[in-house]
């Protein structure tokens, strides 16, 4: 996995042809330490500990093959207008139009559950059937116990073969999200071939 580019603009998506796979959640969800677990890298995307600061669209090229997208995070309040500003120009159109978009990962803190902005996501999933893994994130910081009432939860309002707790420390959940991507992005590519 590699930096492709940063978008600022519609105008500058890369050109079409093959398959996005965007990660999305709240600001300090997670999403930089997912993509550098992905990538067994520390420092491919830059984490944080100053939430809201991502105003691009960052693109990452996989295996020459296909795309994952890393959308800003939401729900942080100190930039809230800065962000609804920017969801109306950047991320919402992306979502909406963009023919390249095969799937999304959606982060939720697993501590915390859907919270803000997650329902507004679930709820978008939803309208637009886009095929879709939930990650639960910080699962470490969980008892086994408080995991396994959240699994329970995740296979009861999710589906069992669409969620997974994630820990970037321990790897946790790591190679279910690993196979969920390779899944999406070689479906698009059987029904290209047919």
């Amino acid at each position: 996995m590699a930096f492709f580019r940063s978008v600022f603009t519609l105008r500058d998506l890369p050109d079409a042809g093959r398959p996005e796979i965007c990660l999305s959640g709240r600001s300090n969800v997670g999403k930089s330490s997912l993509i550098n677990r992905l990538a067994n890298r520390k420092d491919l995307a830059k984490t944080s500990r100053n939430p809201g600061k991502t105003r691009s669209i960052n693109f990452y090229l996989c295996q020459e093959r296909y795309f994952l997208v890393d959308l800003p995070g939401y729900g942080y309040a100190q930039v809230s207008k800065t962000e609804k500003n920017l969801f109306a120009k950047l991320v919402n159109p992306y979502l909406e139009k963009r023919s390249e978009l095969k799937g999304i990962i959606q982060l939720i803190d697993a501590r915390h559950g859907p919270v803000g902005g997650d329902g507004l996501m679930l709820e978008w999933i939803r309208k637009w059937n886009v095929k879709a893994l939930y990650v639960f994130t910080k699962a470490d910081k969980l008892s086994a116990h408080d995991r396994a009432v959240m699994q329970k939860t995740c296979e009861k309002e999710y589906g069992m073969g669409n969620a997974v707790l994630f820990s970037a420390q321990s790897g946790m959940g790591l190679r279910t999200v690993e196979a969920w991507i390779l899944e999406t992005a070689r479906q698009v590519e059987d029904d290209r071939a047919r």
